[in-house]
């Protein structure tokens, strides 16, 4: 019997140890095909026009900044970047405040067809971004919207990600205990003051995971921001930018290439700095209860 429990335990630990392996290998297959091509684009943007075509795949000769200088003054990446971070901006600040007192509301205050309302939310956000695109756009026409700079890009952003971040923030502050904010009711203090003294400094790392994932969407959008600024060529974003970047600098790789470096920088400077927040997110209802 010892035998036989023996060898079903080590045949066990086999099919654990292949299981890992074939885990490891596919988590490494996975990080290779999203890695290579943000390091070719790194490698290709020091690259002279002549390297290029003598050999794609060859390591540059020397590293400079030339290509950068030129794609920020010559491709106005300086102005659709600048275009982006006030998009980015408005859009965050407006999505989180928004977002944040609708989720405390449906959490802690007793609002009528709360559930409805949390139903109606994960339908939203189940409806593709494509099917709202065309009546958008004429419901923006007719209003007369579309010609502002900004405005109708940051109102759809922050029209599409209210829905999904409000029920994260929701099942957030439903982990937080009743019994802290009734004593704060008990000594006297309101709504506004509870979600902002005593809630909002809890929740670092659901804003942080919002905030991650928000910016993330609002920085690499394209369709909407094409679409939003057909009739117009001010406040374009780096997305439409770089297509346009792309027409006038098409045969150019490297010059693209360090444009392309220029947009998905700052998606990495920004969960540098708040993957603390995101990762001890992602862990907190690992160890619920």
């Amino acid at each position: 019997m010892n035998t036989k429990t023996a060898v079903m335990k080590q045949t066990h630990q086999k099919k654990i140890s292949v299981f890992a392996i074939v885990c490891r290998v596919v988590l490494i297959a996975m990080v290779v095909v999203w890695i290579f091509p943000i390091l070719f684009s790194l490698m290709t943007s020091f690259k002279t026009l002549d390297e290029f075509f003598a050999n794609i795949w060859a390591l540059p000769k020397q590293i400079g900044i030339d290509n950068f200088v030129k794609a920020f003054s010559q491709g106005h990446i300086g102005e659709y970047f600048m275009n982006s971070i006030i998009i980015a901006a408005c859009s965050l600040i407006s999505i989180e405040i928004i977002s944040t007192m609708a989720a405390y509301s449906l959490a802690r205050l007793r609002i009528p067809c709360s559930g409805a309302i949390i139903m109606a939310c994960f339908a939203i956000q189940l409806l593709p971004t494509e099917t709202i695109i065309i009546p958008l756009y004429k419901m923006m026409s007719s209003m007369g919207i579309l010609g502002v700079k900004y405005l109708p890009i940051i109102l759809a952003y922050v029209g599409w990600s209210i829905p999904g971040t409000t029920v994260i923030l929701k099942n957030f502050f439903d982990t937080i205990p009743k019994e802290l904010l009734e004593a704060a009711r008990i000594d006297g203090s309101g709504e506004i003051r509870n979600l902002f003294k005593i809630v909002l400094p809890l929740m670092k790392g659901a804003l942080a995971t919002c905030i991650v994932m928000n910016f993330t969407f609002v920085w690499g959008e394209l369709m909407w921001a094409n679409t939003a600024t057909l009739t117009t060529t001010e406040g374009l974003p780096l997305t439409v930018g770089l297509m346009n970047f792309k027409g006038e600098f098409g045969t150019d790789w490297p010059l693209l290439c360090a444009a392309i470096c220029m947009i998905i920088i700052p998606l990495y400077v920004v969960f540098l700095f708040l993957q603390k927040y995101f990762v001890s997110s992602l862990t907190a209802g690992s160890v619920k209860g």
